[in-house]
């Protein structure tokens, strides 16, 4: 073998250590998510890191990564994941209603009513942004506008409790404790026997009795 042959044979097989197939690649991905999607979280922000430095732009790579740290409780990572992605891609809603949940986290209610309201106005079809804006306001006491935002996440997608619960809890701390039993009886259809629900429905029910028994 000639020495521009061998140096052509090396040549290839450094090449074909250094570069991944883009099916390897989505393989990759794939293997964090599917441990995302499986409650997985740090064995899938393992493999999401993994596959971040292989796939810089890959900005799945980074959505997802700030959900296994908004689920994980670490905010701050979360916050930052994001702001990388948003670098990447400033129209990009995943980031930015990730920010939204990791300031709402935080109490920092101000920003993340900021990023919440950036994302429903990109995108005015997701019902997670108003039910979380929803909780921001019912954490501030502004009922009214607590009820209008969990209204329209309602409106946008009617099978998720969490929506219900949150605002029967709203009606019922605005004392309408028949609208708040109605709200917590269709989370209740949708999640039978969660004990919060149940818990919180008795409570509505021996209220309205209360004041029946105070009208008589």
């Amino acid at each position: 073998m000639t020495s521009r042959n061998m140096m052509r044979v090396l040549t290839i097989l450094i090449v074909s250590v250094f570069v991944v197939s883009p099916t390897l690649l989505i393989a990759s991905f794939q293997e964090g998510y599917d441990l995302y999607r499986r409650g997985k979280y740090y064995e899938s922000e393992a493999a999401l890191l993994r596959e971040k430095e292989l796939t810089p732009n890959n900005l799945d790579v980074y959505a997802v990564l700030g959900w296994c740290y908004l689920n994980t409780g670490r905010y701050k990572n979360a916050i930052d994941i994001s702001n990388e992605g948003l670098e990447l891609n400033a129209s990009d809603t995943r980031f930015l209603t990730t920010l939204g949940r990791s300031y709402f986290e935080l109490k920092r209610y101000n920003d993340a009513l900021g990023y919440l309201e950036q994302s429903i106005a990109l995108n005015p079809e997701n019902s997670f942004n108003y039910y979380y804006v929803g909780r921001l306001y019912l954490e501030q006491g502004k009922y009214i506008l607590a009820e209008t935002a969990l209204s329209a996440s309602i409106k946008l997608k009617s099978d998720r409790y969490v929506f219900y619960l949150f605002r029967g809890e709203v009606y019922e701390r605005m004392s309408d404790y028949g609208a708040a039993e109605e709200d917590y009886k269709q989370a209740l259809a949708l999640k039978p026997n969660d004990p919060r629900l149940k818990e919180a429905l008795i409570r509505v029910v021996s209220k309205q009795t209360e004041e029946t028994s105070l009208v008589q």
